[in-house]
């Protein structure tokens, strides 16, 4: 146990062993050390033991986990030793935390007065001051809404904000870029370099995105397997990687082109004419579109936070109706006019625009094998099938998204995100659809695993002829994997797409 805080560091912790209760390891004798008021941070692909290390430092394990061996102290104290009454008022003191999904840490039927109230007494003035810290100083109302009106970047903000408020010695941010658009991200590393609404405290980014990292860290430990295989200077880790694993971080940065061939004889997948989509809050999303995808294209969706990308998706599924146009898709050999509304569709089709969602643990059952969800989805395209060629049919899409027929008998929670996504993109190619349609379905992912399934999605566009629709706040995604790009929420009447090569002129 440290009985002292060493000179200049805020954190240490050495040899830390975390097992899972049947003895598999988690955290492999880390050590590592966080100088004080400086920002660090923890870059790993997933399933490195990031998150688990990071947690630690609050004196907490995750269920299933055990801690057996090694010693963390953070600002002098050791979390592990200290009763649970002052457990919680180190952390709600020294320590803050802000989780990966915000909504997870923003209590629902709070305003957000109320959030910041629990930590800042006194009028509204420096409520409004701190938002204004993190971006949202423009929002009207906001100290009176409630997480649910807000958009996925505001609620991130607030619960930013609300971090900040108790002044923590400490300040841990767990992935805190995760399904943000490029001026949102923009405004948490303004928000960190600038440093005044932090007080002085050190921070911990917890982050796949070493592009991220480089930008507001000046030190990083990169892990891997549930080692710390690398430290340094930021820079140098950037400019000249000692490990594979730091090599294959820092070359993944370049996504490489991915992008289809023209080919202007392909027939439709998808045609959109006079599409009018407008958000929940009355906003457009477009305006009098008209648009073909042909067979083996792919079309990104691009727009800030809250622009309505998601709900222009949902309006070609017909989850969320479309104001006005027609939407048509290629159901076998034949060109096929859709009912606005998904009710009113003919399960083939249904069946032939498929959704792969950011999060697919929002929409796998975890306490199902990836066998069962599978076989279920092909038997919806051949209920005709006996068990045994379901089987086969299920081990033939693991195989085409690079994973062994092993995890038919596995449950997603043992699995990482990058095969959980996978998962995800093997069941939408069980219904063999014309028309696959990934809503940001790798912001939540490293940038190697990134890389590795935008591979994918590129190679089964030309293998098999599916028409991707790419749903991302990635410019560097829409450029690489996608030909046109449909701009949403941009303030002026969208009429048609424009080329991927206007996002980086």
């Amino acid at each position: 146990m440290f009985g002292h805080r060493e000179d200049g560091a805020v954190a240490q912790v050495r040899d830390l062993v975390v097992c899972t209760r049947a003895g598999s390891p988690v955290l492999r004798s880390v050590s590592l050390s966080l100088s004080k008021g400086e920002a660090s941070a923890i870059v790993g692909e997933s399933g490195s033991g990031k998150t688990t290390l990071a947690l630690a430092l609050l004196g907490h394990v995750r269920d299933g986990l055990v801690k057996r061996g090694g010693s963390v102290s953070v600002c002098g104290r050791d979390p592990f030793s200290l009763p649970e009454r002052e457990l919680r008022e180190f952390r709600s003191s020294k320590v803050s935390w802000l989780s990966q999904d915000p909504a997870l840490s923003l209590t629902p039927h709070m305003t957000v007065r109320e959030l910041l109230g629990e930590a800042l007494d006194g009028d509204d003035g420096r409520k409004m001051s701190l938002l204004a810290e993190v971006g949202l100083e423009g929002v009207g109302g906001i100290l009176e809404r409630r997480p649910s009106a807000l958009s996925g970047g505001q609620r991130r903000r607030v619960a930013m904000a609300r971090a900040m408020a108790s002044k923590p010695e400490l300040v841990i941010l767990d992935e805190p870029t995760a399904g943000l658009d490029a001026e949102a991200i923009d405004d948490v590393v303004r928000v960190i370099q600038d440093g005044s609404a932090f007080s002085g405290a050190s921070i911990l980014v917890i982050t796949h995105d070493i592009a991220f990292a480089g930008r507001v860290a000046k030190s990083v430990h990169i892990m891997k397997a549930g080692s710390v295989v690398e430290s340094g200077a930021m820079r140098e880790v950037l400019s000249s990687p000692e490990s594979e694993c730091a090599r294959r971080l820092v070359g993944a940065l370049a996504l490489g082109a991915m992008a289809p061939r023209a080919d202007g004889e392909a027939e439709a997948a998808l045609s959109l004419r006079g599409l009018t989509v407008e958000t929940p809050d009355g906003k457009i999303a477009v305006r009098d579109l008209n648009f073909d995808l042909p067979v083996g294209g792919s079309v990104a969706v691009v727009g800030p936070s809250g622009s309505g990308k998601s709900t222009f998706v949902k309006a070609i599924s017909g989850i969320a109706p479309a104001q006005a146009g027609s939407i048509s898709v290629r159901v076998g050999n034949l060109s096929t006019a859709l009912d606005r509304r998904f009710e009113r569709r003919t399960v083939e089709e249904l069946l032939s625009i498929q959704v792969v969602p950011q999060d697919p643990s929002t929409s796998i059952n975890p306490s199902l094998t990836v066998g069962f969800q599978l076989s279920r989805a092909v038997a919806r395209r051949h209920p005709e099938w006996k068990k045994g060629r379901r089987r086969e049919r299920c081990a033939e899409l693991l195989e085409s998204v690079g994973l062994s027929s092993d995890l038919m008998k596995r449950k997603t929670p043992s699995l990482s995100g990058g095969q959980v996504q996978r998962i995800a993109i093997a069941r939408a190619l069980a219904q063999e659809p014309s028309v696959l349609i990934c809503d940001e379905s790798t912001s939540a992912l490293d940038v190697v695993t990134q890389k590795e399934v935008l591979s994918l999605l590129a190679a089964i566009r030309d293998s098999k002829g599916v028409a991707l629709v790419v749903v991302t706040h990635s410019v560097d995604v829409a450029s690489s994997l996608c030909g046109s790009v449909i701009p949403v929420g941009q303030g002026r009447t969208t009429t048609r797409a424009v080329s991927s090569a206007t996002l980086k002129a």
